[in-house]
């Protein structure tokens, strides 16, 4: 169901009524229409949801599996006449699935022995594929049109240059597939963790080295796409932001430079360029890319929500706490909305969310008058089971945060029982330099239930760890941006100021 469930997510419904399309898909009143439409409106996201709808009080066994496997087929059988949500995009997206339109259509006529027309429309299509660097299709219609020429039209002057051509783009093609293939083996190690890997870099260097004699050689749209984000990771794998942001912004004006809007590839170096400002405190320069730039990122796209995760960083890390949380109530609402997010991003957003309702219990965020909040404690520990798993990454904010909830609510037991399971986590996880910043912090809270949660005991017991998280600021610490949501020593003021006893000497707590 999950399948069908995303797939009737991405049609535009009210364009296929209106156009007439809705009749040539469907019977009037038919089960196969009902399931549509019910999927379509979020009445029904599962099997058990199905059947209770179209068969009351029968166990429909097959007969719904049946209704539901040929739905998905008749709605992919007429993929090419179906309207999609966002129907807008850029010129290359747009003409990606233009092109591959007109080429499945020469590809049936040249097998129905219509060899005129598919050769013309080829030809044609050949101008656009060149134009948009795609490659690969290319290769496919270079390959149609020599053989045509060669064996079929005798035509030794066009069978000699499509030749050529094909070549040309083969070796191309290939040099493509290298970098890609190295970028893929790169970024699968980041995909559900978000632990610190410096020594992808190395990896990264030599997979470059590799892949730079190419960019030299073709100006590719595939080819740099994905050797310049090889060389991003050489830099940011072991957070040295000043140089990936050279090498972003690099990438920025090569892209820039090409005859066709470059959307992709602008999201992916914006992107890292802004997590370099934020951890470099440029915090001014991340912001106002972060403004200009939104209409680059097509709404409720993944990229999108990644987008606005450095949003809300920037917003936590320069303490505008009120906009960190007007972010995560948006992006919350647009989650709502779309079942079919990968968990990286509806985990990371109720991560996000737990840190703006502690925000909330510790004063620093004031709800508007009527708001209803909607974060449970209990219920957020079990809608992230992939991060919790991530023991040297996004478990450990994890962790962070209910030890600081039951520190602010006074839960003194439940403080001693979480700040003893974190000690011996710290023990066993958070023993390597890519973790020593969390290592600190997470020591200093160990003091609160060792002095008992008398604040000027507690001040005196952490200072040497909270010195040494001082000595090791943001910027220059081999830790995934990710882990640290507010910045340590902010949050550790807050901590403080949850504690009895006179205010703390030095602590400024927000804005």
């Amino acid at each position: 169901m999950d399948e069908l469930v995303e797939l009737i997510g991405s049609l535009n419904i009210t364009k296929l009524k209106s156009s007439g399309l809705w009749r040539f898909i469907f019977e009037p009143e038919s089960l196969m229409e009902q399931l549509c439409e019910a999927i379509h409106t979020g009445r029904v996201r599962s099997d058990e949801d199905a059947a209770a709808l179209l068969y009351p009080g029968q166990k429909p066994g097959a007969k719904l599996i049946n209704l539901r496997e040929r739905l998905q087929e008749r709605i992919i059988s007429v993929v090419f006449l179906l309207e999609f949500r966002a129907p807008g995009g850029t010129d290359r997206q747009k003409a990606y699935f233009d092109c591959n339109r007109k080429w499945s259509a020469a590809m049936v006529l040249l097998s129905k022995n219509a060899k005129r027309v598919s050769i013309s429309m080829m030809e044609d299509l050949l101008k656009q594929t060149l134009h948009f660097e795609f490659t690969e299709l290319s290769l496919s219609i270079l390959s149609a049109l020599r053989l045509h020429y060669g064996t079929i039209h005798g035509n030794l002057d066009r069978y000699n240059m499509y030749r050529s051509m094909y070549q040309q783009h083969q070796e191309v093609w290939m040099m493509e597939n290298e970098a890609e293939d190295n970028y893929t083996h790169l970024v699968s190690y980041f995909v559900n963790s978000k632990s610190s890997k410096t020594s992808i870099s190395d990896k990264a260097r030599e997979y470059f080295e590799s892949v730079q004699q190419y960019m030299e050689r073709s100006e590719s749209f595939r080819l740099h796409l994905c050797g310049r984000m090889i060389q991003v990771m050489i830099h940011s794998s072991k957070n040295d932001y000043a140089a990936t942001a050279r090498v972003c912004e690099e990438a920025i004006t090569f892209f820039k430079g090409k005859t066709f809007e470059s959307n992709l590839p602008l999201q992916a170096f914006y992107y890292q360029l802004i997590v370099c400002y934020i951890q470099l405190k440029e915090f001014e320069k991340g912001e106002v890319i972060i403004q200009q730039y939104q209409t680059v990122f097509e709404e409720g796209s993944f990229n999108w929500y990644k987008l606005q995760e450095l949003f809300f960083l920037l917003a936590t890390y320069t303490q505008h706490y009120d906009a960190a949380f007007d972010v995560c109530e948006n992006v919350q609402a647009k989650i709502r909305s779309n079942n079919a997010l990968p968990t990286q991003i509806t985990e990371m957003w109720k991560i996000y969310e737990a840190y703006s309702y502690y925000l909330v219990t510790v004063g620093k965020i004031t709800l508007p008058e009527g708001h209803v909040a909607r974060f449970k404690l209990k219920k957020f520990l079990n809608d992230i089971p992939t991060y919790s798993k991530d023991k040297q990454g996004m478990n450990i904010p994890i962790l962070i945060i209910q030890t600081l909830f039951a520190i602010s609510e006074q839960n003194y037991h439940q403080s001693i029982d979480r700040i003893e399971a974190v000690e011996k986590y710290c023990g066993r996880y958070l023993k390597q330099n890519e973790t020593f910043r969390s290592h600190c912090f997470i020591k200093a809270l160990l003091q609160i239930p060792a002095a008992s949660f008398h604040r000027e005991a507690v001040i005196r017991k952490a200072q040497k760890f909270i010195d040494q998280l001082h000595k090791l600021p943001l910027d220059v610490a081999y830790q995934t941006h990710e882990i640290e949501i507010i910045p340590y020593e902010h949050l550790w003021e807050m901590a403080l100021e949850a504690l009895p006893g006179p205010s703390a000497r030095g602590s400024s707590g927000g804005r």
